[in-house]
């Protein structure tokens, strides 16, 4: 069994026997995270900070059932992800997220990264501007990839902003990610590709400037 098994399965183990210092370092490893995720279901900030407490309490009580069948992180994002459904659906704001399909006229565009099996660049772009070379050094700072990037995942449909920002700002699996937000692989490879292309298209908008 892996150190990080172990851990996990201490840190489990303190959490049902009460430990208070074993439960801020749950939230403290994971509270960050959760709240941007809880802020993809729900734009509106005060909902998404209520949609993590409720998570806390549901994560609390529900311990005793925790089998590790699963990571802590992908259980305790599983019940995230209900909360938020349930919370969202009672507001009537949710979005079903496996209700996209590929058009004919996105497949072209979605062409230009590689395949998620591609032995080196897999799920990367397949194209790279051309202008970079040329651009003065400091025509694209950080600070401004970061500003366009962060505007345009507000301005995304919520299911595809779920999916990038599980899997390239949380750093999730394509089957925790699957089974977080109950999509089939193949609509989580769709909605992930038109996400990333959004954001590179933002991103080339700020070279054009």
């Amino acid at each position: 069994m892996s150190s990080k098994a172990v851990d996990e399965r201490e840190l489990v183990a303190r959490l049902r026997a009460g430990d208070e210092d074993a439960f801020i370092r749950l939230v403290e490893d994971f509270g960050p995270s959760m709240l941007r995720v809880a802020g993809v279901y729900a734009r509106d900030s005060q909902v998404a900070a209520e949609i993590v407490q409720e998570t806390w309490m549901a994560v609390l009580r529900g311990l005793g059932g925790f089998e590790s069948r699963s990571s802590l992180r992908t259980w305790v994002f599983t019940i995230l992800g209900n909360c938020a459904s349930r919370r969202t659906k009672m507001e009537a704001r949710s979005t079903p997220l496996s209700s996209l399909e590929v058009s004919g006229g996105e497949q072209d565009e979605l062409e230009c990264f590689f395949g998620a099996n591609h032995p080196r660049w897999a799920s990367c772009w397949t194209t790279i501007n051309n202008r970079w070379d040329a651009l003065p050094e400091d025509s694209l700072s950080a600070r401004e990839a970061e500003r366009a990037i962060v505007e345009k995942l507000k301005l995304l449909p919520p299911s595809q902003s779920a999916v990038i920002t599980l899997r390239d700002l949380e750093g999730l699996s394509s089957d925790e990610v699957c089974s977080l937000l109950g999509l089939s692989h193949g609509n989580q490879r769709v909605l992930l590709h038109r996400a990333r292309l959004a954001i590179r298209r933002a991103l080339q908008e700020v070279l054009d400037q």
